[in-house]
């Protein structure tokens, strides 16, 4: 009886010095504000180290398509309150995030770009407009889709081509009262790197 309670009493301990040492395992965390943004926007980072202590140095790695290794980025951040970090980047194409702190590695997370599309009137007597489409790289020869905005849905009206600085120049027939157009360029002829980009929807009258 005592030699069983001995083994148990030596198991019990064995048990909570493992779960000690498992309590106690370095961990840190990481967040991203949103999964997408458009090519010239931010988007934060946030996290927690496990020791929920102010003044630990985190490291944040970053993996911009097309690269296949994780790079640091920037200087270390120093936690706050509660072992808290932030950062904010601002991705120029599909970019993959992970925390170092301590020997611990967080989790993936992956920020999606979309291009950055504009549309302008430049007359509305011949239904003229022009576009042009933004990213770390040029769409020379890609394609975009014009849309009529209607109460049933959106309607292409016409496939533009880009030219090599990414623009094009385009006429679409206006309806006589209020137009509502926008440019898409689907992930087929954005990617790789970006995903489906969309200009503000314009709005003219006839």
């Amino acid at each position: 009886m005592r030699t069983s309670l001995v083994f148990l009493a030596a198991v019990a301990t064995t048990t909570v010095l493992v779960a000690g040492a498992t309590a106690a395992r370095p961990a840190v965390t990481i967040s991203a504000s949103r999964p997408t943004v458009v090519y010239g926007g931010s988007v934060t980072l946030s996290g927690k180290v496990s020791s929920n202590n102010a003044g630990e140095s985190v490291q944040v790695m970053a993996d911009a398509y097309p690269a296949t290794t994780f790079s640091a980025l920037a200087s270390p951040l120093t936690t706050t309150a509660g072992g808290n970090w932030t950062d904010t980047v601002s991705p120029t194409v599909q970019t993959s995030y992970q925390a170092h702190w301590k020997g611990a590695t967080s989790r993936t997370v992956t920020v999606k770009v979309r291009p950055m599309i504009t549309l302008t009137l430049v007359s509305v007597a011949n239904g003229t407009f022009s576009t042009k489409v933004t990213a770390a790289r040029a769409f020379t020869g890609k394609f975009v889709n014009v849309q009529r905005l209607t109460s049933f849905g959106a309607l292409t009206v016409k496939k533009v081509k880009l030219d090599s600085s990414s623009s094009a120049t385009f006429h679409v027939r206006l309806h006589s009262g209020r137009n509502r157009l926008r440019v898409v360029m689907p992930t087929a002829q954005a990617a790789p790197g970006y995903v489906i980009g969309t200009s503000k929807v314009l709005r003219v009258t006839k």
